[in-house]
């Protein structure tokens, strides 16, 4: 059994990392944006929505004429939290050999999700226009943390195909941010972020998996292990290996607004890690280009771990609601591939 490589083929299946670092592919769905409530119990937003079409064709020049070294720092200008760990990760990738890594970004909005708050920080989402027939539209969140302090990109998720987005109020109402530890929500921001980590990580086997609905970034992880495991059958039958996955999420706080019926969006930063473990005297190496160009020339073993930064999108209902919560996007890039 020495030196084997599996092939790790893909059919059928969704390749690992495939989605990590471009878009969700769309499967013949639309996603159906909320529809506004005029009567949401708000006063006004405090940005208009011509302030907020100004600062995303801003933010849109800067990041996608960042390139290279300098590019990166460049980023800063217009970027910060899980979107400039995100898009850096994506430019490392395109550096390092997998240029489609680094997909523009189109932040033209089609819905605002504008704040209501008068003092800061200050937070503000758009549901963008669908950029292609090839990917899904973004959920895209903004932040100002002071008066004095431009709005820079806080994160972005592309949603998932065929969700249906929850309705919040109308743009020139305003919306308002929900605090980490709301206690209206069937489960705070917080908390959310921490149990959905767990249903990543083992999935049905977790105290959690009954708060959360099935979904695409879970079945895609399903998808990712049983092609892992089968390439290494197909090589050899009675061969045995084991893939895991882990969840954790980042020291980012999380980002919540409130929808009209009470309950929230909620974006969360995680990182996680894919573990593929073979029999010893394996030769396991990547198989998708942008872990590739991680890799880089370095040796196979009977070991390969590939960690991701990930950024979720989940729908909290309200206190007294019996719906589970749902994810409406993520956002996956990997981060760095090892042999040990």
């Amino acid at each position: 059994m020495n030196s084997r490589r599996p092939p790790f083929a893909r059919s059928g299946l969704v390749a690992p990392a495939a989605l990590a670092v471009t878009s969700l592919l769309l499967t013949g769905c639309t996603t159906e944006l909320p529809v506004p409530v005029a009567d949401a119990p708000v006063v006004a937003a405090v940005v208009s929505e011509t302030q907020e079409r100004k600062i995303l064709e801003q933010v849109t020049a800067v990041v996608d004429g960042a390139k290279g070294d300098e590019g990166s720092k460049a980023l800063e200008e217009r970027l910060s939290g899980p979107a400039l760990e995100l898009r850096r990760a994506e430019m490392r990738i395109a550096a390092a050999g997998d240029e489609k890594a680094l997909a523009g970004l189109s932040l033209a909005g089609r819905q605002l999700i504008l704040p209501s708050e008068q003092g800061w920080p200050r937070s503000s989402f758009v549901i963008t226009e669908q950029p292609d027939k090839k990917t899904t539209p973004l959920l895209a969140a903004f932040e100002q943390p002071s008066p004095r302090d431009q709005y820079k990109m806080w994160g972005f998720v592309y949603l998932a195909p065929g969700v249906t987005m929850p309705q919040f109020a109308e743009a020139k109402l305003g919306s308002p941010a929900v605090a980490a530890d709301d206690t209206s929500l069937k489960i705070s921001p917080q908390d959310v972020a921490q149990q959905y980590a767990s249903v990543l990580s083992i999935d049905d086997r977790s105290k959690y998996a009954e708060n959360f609905g099935d979904d695409d970034l879970r079945q895609y992880l399903r998808n990712t292990g049983e092609s892992y495991l089968a390439a290494i059958k197909k090589e050899d039958k009675e061969a045995k290996g084991t893939f895991e996955v882990g969840y954790e999420p980042t020291k980012d706080p999380v980002k919540a607004v409130r929808t009209a019926d009470g309950g929230a969006v909620v974006l969360a930063a995680l990182v996680s890690q894919e573990t593929l473990q073979a029999e010893k005297g394996w030769r396991l190496t990547p198989s998708t280009p942008s872990a590739k160009a991680l890799w880089g020339n370095a040796k196979g073993t009977a070991v390969m771990k590939v960690v991701y930064r990930d950024l979720v999108a989940l729908y909290v209902p309200p206190a007294d609601s019996s719906d589970q919560v749902t994810l409406l996007g993520f956002h996956r890039v990997p981060t760095s591939v090892s042999n040990k």
